[in-house]
């Protein structure tokens, strides 16, 4: 019994979150966006200092270009951030390597909620964004395909 809860213990210790740092971009045909056009440009540049993330997003389409910084505590806190002039309020947790995010918007009004998941291939090189978006019209979901970009040396 000693020697199963000393393993636990030990294996426990070893994990390490995944590190979602880094430039990303979407690659629109492996993604889905609902409803929605898929946008001519979507980018997320990450700084994620466990237990806290910074996400500076980039979207454009026909109808213009809009930025959003989303500041977030992987220990469950709530944060606040903004999206489109809106505030955001987030609680961020780890579901085993998945980085669970869970998000309320009151977007000119209307309250609607975002179920993020963010996941990290193997080879850290793909980070998939499930996002399950409820507002008083319906439900819809999309899954984003980021590609990491590779930066230049310094």
């Amino acid at each position: 019994m000693k020697l199963a809860f000393a393993l636990l213990v030990g294996a426990l210790g070893a994990w390490s979150a995944p590190d979602f740092s880094g430039s990303w971009k979407a690659n629109v045909t492996k993604s889905t966006f609902g409803p929605f056009p898929s946008p001519d440009k979507y980018t997320r540049v990450i700084d994620h200092k466990e237990p806290t993330l910074k996400i500076e997003e980039t979207q454009a389409s026909e109808r213009g270009e809009w930025k959003a910084i989303m500041n977030l505590a992987t220990d469950g806190k709530e944060t606040k951030s903004e999206m489109r002039g809106n505030e955001l309020k987030s609680v961020t947790k780890w579901d085993g390597e998945v980085l669970v995010v869970k998000s309320k918007l009151n977007f000119n009004g209307t309250e609607v909620e975002l179920s993020d998941r963010m996941t990290l291939s193997d080879d850290k090189k793909t980070m998939t964004l499930q996002r399950k978006i409820d507002a008083p019209q319906g439900s819809m979901e999309q899954s984003v395909v980021f590609e990491r970009q590779e930066t230049a040396a310094k």
